[in-house]
């Protein structure tokens, strides 16, 4: 699949988003809905996306780095990023942009949802006005390197 479409759900509760993406006639195997229930990270291992994790560990000494709430064999990429303590639901999906990746989280962590679907590119455009007509709001496709250069 070249792309991913996304679109924010005015609710958390899933049988209600479920309900606005019935009209869609999507296959629900490329379907992901994400809120803030699903575990951290869940749109990268949901709906048959794949998990590529942004966070990966920062390997230090015994003693850490000297630097105030960062020390530790804990710390992490995640640590220095400006996240402000907003939970990663999206588990780092690859063709979000870290900042969109920070506004969809922070719509989770505020009661919305966000459902994805992996399309290829000749439906992407039926899949965001399917969307659309649901009710989602902010739909946008996002599209891997190789598709948007070509």
């Amino acid at each position: 699949m070249d792309c991913l479409v996304t679109g924010i759900a005015p609710t958390a509760d899933k049988a209600q988003v479920e309900a606005l993406l019935a009209q869609c006639q999507c296959d629900p195997q490329r379907l992901a809905i994400v809120s803030k229930s699903s575990p951290p990270g869940a749109a990268g291992q949901h709906g048959g996306h794949s998990n590529f994790s942004s966070a990966a560990t920062i390997m230090t000494g015994s003693s850490g780095t000297s630097v105030p709430g960062i020390g530790g064999s804990g710390a992490s990429l995640s640590s220095f990023g400006g996240q402000g303590g907003v939970t990663d639901y999206l588990g780092g999906l690859p063709l979000i942009p870290s900042d969109q990746a920070h506004n969809y989280n922070v719509a989770i962590a505020e009661g919305r949802s966000l459902v994805t679907y992996k399309a290829n590119d000749a439906e992407a455009a039926s899949i965001e006005a399917a969307f659309r007509e649901a009710g989602l709001r902010k739909v946008k496709t996002f599209r891997s390197k190789e598709t948007s250069l070509g």
